[in-house]
């Protein structure tokens, strides 16, 4: 089957491919869907992190209050 996606090809521990495996069945899904989706979850995580940083760090500086509200709703 040909597919527009790009493909990667990785070697991962044995206990790794054994829970996939175990997973998938589970789920009733292909061992490259779950690891798909688990790729898809760890992005989402690391994403959260770092716009959680970038949220800490405007927190801690001043506020900037806009003072003319027309300048805002204008």
């Amino acid at each position: 089957m040909v597919t527009p996606n790009p493909s990667i090809n990785i070697t991962i521990p044995r206990e790794i491919s054994e829970v996939l495996s175990k997973t998938a069945q589970q789920n009733k899904k292909s061992v490259s869907e779950i690891a798909l989706e688990l790729i898809e979850w760890a992005i989402e995580e690391r994403e959260d992190i770092y716009f959680s940083k970038i949220a800490d760090a405007k927190e801690q500086s001043d506020p900037q209050w806009v003072k003319d509200s027309d300048t805002v709703w204008g």
